[in-house]
């Protein structure tokens, strides 16, 4: 009797075992696909728009507007700034004073678009990581 008793607690661990097991590899992989999306770029327009997917960027009089770099993408539907943090034009921008409004902005960088806001887009412009 103790003999079946041993074997049937033995069977119930391994069975144990190897259920947890199968439930944490099909977490680690859901933590891989967030991992991509929260991955750190570069802090530079040019790391940006390869993250957001935007093409064909040429660059604009950003200086005009107090920026340190500017380029537009999309055929103009998008732009990117970058502005130094602590900048009173980016201090402006961030409380939707002047005349530049940005869809979003972040540490320094901003996206407008010329037609209609693409909110996807401004989602994950917002959950970008900088290193």
């Amino acid at each position: 009797m103790k003999k079946l008793t041993t074997l049937l607690l033995s069977a119930l661990l391994c069975f144990g075992l190897f259920a947890c097991s199968g439930g944490s590899d099909s977490s680690a992989g859901n933590n891989s696909a967030e991992n991509a999306d929260t991955a750190k770029i570069e802090k530079n327009i040019d790391a940006v728009a390869d993250h957001l997917g935007l093409k064909n960027g040429s660059e604009t009089a950003y200086s005009t507007i107090g920026a340190k770099a500017g380029k537009e993408y999309n055929d103009g539907a998008v732009e990117l700034y970058e502005f130094d943090a602590d900048s009173a034009e980016y201090e402006a921008i961030t409380k939707g004073e002047g005349s530049v409004k940005a869809a979003a902005y972040k540490d320094g960088i901003i996206i407008l678009f010329t037609g209609d806001t693409d909110q996807d887009m401004v989602d994950k412009f917002k959950a970008i990581e900088f290193k």
